[in-house]
């Protein structure tokens, strides 16, 4: 099944197949813009996302460690919701730096 789905400036683009054992797998890229907060100076800025994903929807309790896809539990699978997880992972990323803030140091030992 082809994927072509946004939330919120976020769309993943890709395919999901299921395999043998009820699983789903979605293998895309996901691209937009959104707007996160600088962990410097906790002003708003847009984050340019272009970044290859690689999923395997299991229903829950799932009990291992897969190192070719990242895990996504879940009762059905549920585009949207793989989006909202993405996009709040992507808010909480320590890397978020906006331009002002890129070359400054903080928090310096004396």
């Amino acid at each position: 099944m082809e994927i072509n789905k946004k939330v919120e400036g976020l769309t993943l683009k890709g395919k999901s197949e299921k395999n043998k054992q009820g699983e789903y797998i979605i293998t895309g890229k996901l691209i937009g813009d959104i707007e996160v907060e600088c962990v410097k100076c906790l002003k708003p800025f847009t984050k340019h996302i272009e970044e290859d994903v690689k999923f395997k929807v299991v229903k829950p309790p799932y009990e291992g460690f897969d190192e070719e896809y990242d895990i996504i539990e879940q009762e059905k699978l549920d585009i949207e919701e793989i989006l909202k997880s993405e996009i709040e992972s992507i808010r909480s990323d320590f890397s978020n730096i906006c331009e002002s803030c890129k070359d400054k140091e903080f928090n310096k030992e004396f």
